[in-house]
């Protein structure tokens, strides 16, 4: 028998047990073996967990601990699973690795940065970390150890963050603010406890960084990619950008070039017939590029019920795992094809979607279309007269250029008198 312990916090903790006692029977003819919840850690031990109102028939052997050494040194758990999403806790996961338990997550932050040290732990004690939950609700690391397990991905764009694509959905459906906007995330329960993670686009990063390593057998670092998420995106942008064509989603991509690397996590100018342009509200979205499969599409709407279907999927996993030994890499220093690793924005040509505000001056207008000319890079500006303001908003999408150069043309672009702000560069997606 295959017992677990738990590392909880009150809202996750009823949504697992909850699953886990109405499809035990089926989890464990999955597994081939019948699985105990032997205890739970409560990190909060100031909230106490509430067992009312679930049913714990099946499961009536759990005790709480207050001190997690006690799972530790109890040869009778097998697992940890990790629900706490709390990157603190990143000590106990070492300390159960290095007590040959296996782990489950889906601390994204806490793997994408401590990668290379769990996989060199894996190897080291024998015991494994599952993370497929860290993409949830899509199954991508399932989709990838199978669908593309003789296949090689060369490209990937996808919207992982549902909660900043509830956000810019909204905003463009009812022309509200973020602000607003916002607040009614918080009501549904969209947004992270740290709402940075998810409008600084880092939520979004720490989940590119986990599929590269998956992709390619390489240790990202998540401080060489420049991110930059959807603060400063305003109703404005939405409209200007759907005039044009477009809508705007923060984009997380990946793209392989010979023995190079490149990745990015922004907003984009997306095609409104593009097929991640389509998915709206709380939902995720990926397309993948390969070598044998062209285009591959999937879509998923983020529940709590798909984070709890993918930790027990992994759960299955980690049983198996400790019955026969199967389902265990502890290869990662094996050869990459990968040599270089580089922020895709910066080091990759594409156009951009600039708005500028400006004090009502055609001469303005002019010298900037005069700084555009010179390096042949304006191909359409636009400026919006119908304000009843002194300020006057002005768009520009340029030809190709990577983001660094262009950075350096806009500071000449500010230095010019009656330039108040750049407010927004976004890139535009081709395809």
């Amino acid at each position: 028998m295959a017992k677990a312990a738990l590392i909880a916090k009150q809202e996750t903790f009823n949504s697992f047990i909850r699953f886990f006692a109405k499809n035990k029977n089926r989890i464990e003819k999955l597994a081939g073996e019948k699985i105990e919840l032997k205890f739970i850690y409560n990190y909060f031990p100031e909230k106490d967990i509430n067992f009312e109102q679930l049913d714990l028939s099946s499961i009536q052997s759990i005790k709480i601990v207050d001190n997690f050494k006690d799972l530790l040194l109890n040869f009778k758990v097998d697992i940890v699973i990790d629900l706490s999403q709390n990157e603190d806790l990143k000590t106990y996961l070492v300390h159960s690795l290095k007590n040959k338990k296996n782990v489950i997550t889906s601390n994204k932050k806490m793997l994408a940065e401590n990668f290379d040290e769990f996989k060199k732990l894996e190897a080291k004690y024998q015991a494994k970390i599952y993370y497929a939950a860290a993409f949830s609700p899509m199954p991508l690391k399932t989709l990838t150890d199978n669908l593309f397990a003789l296949d090689e991905i060369t490209e990937m764009n996808a919207i992982l963050n549902a909660t900043t694509n509830f956000i810019l959905t909204e905003m463009e459906k009812n022309t509200i603010s973020m602000k607003e906007t916002l607040e009614r995330a918080k009501e549904s329960s969209y947004i992270e406890e740290n709402a940075e993670l998810d409008l600084g686009g880092l939520d979004s990063l720490y989940e590119i960084v986990l599929l590269a390593n998956l992709f390619y057998n390489v240790n990202v670092d998540p401080e060489l990619v420049k991110v930059k998420g959807i603060k400063g995106i305003t109703s404005y942008d939405l409209i200007y950008a759907g005039e044009l064509g477009y809508k705007i989603k923060l984009l997380t991509s990946i793209k392989k070039e010979n023995k190079n690397l490149y990745i990015g996590v922004r907003p984009n100018l997306i095609r409104k017939d593009n097929f991640l342009a389509s998915v709206n509200e709380n939902s995720n979205a990926v397309e993948f590029i390969s070598n044998y499969n062209s285009k591959t599409n999937f879509k998923a709407e983020n529940t709590d019920s798909a984070l709890t279907n993918l930790m027990t999927l992994d759960l299955i996993k980690a049983v198996k795992h400790n019955k026969n030994k199967i389902d265990f890499n502890i290869n990662f220093d094996l050869e990459t094809e990968v040599e270089n690793i580089f922020d895709l924005y910066h080091n990759q040509k594409r156009s951009f979607y600039i708005r500028l505000q400006l004090e009502k001056d055609e001469e303005i207008i002019e010298e900037i279309k005069n700084i555009f000319s010179e390096k042949n890079l304006a191909d359409l500006i636009l400026h919006d007269n119908l304000t009843e303001t002194p300020l006057l908003p002005v768009i520009i999408i340029t030809k190709e250029i990577t983001e660094k150069d262009l950075e350096i043309i806009l500071q000449e672009v500010e230095e010019l008198k009656g330039v108040l702000t750049v407010n927004n560069i976004i890139p535009v997606n081709a395809e």
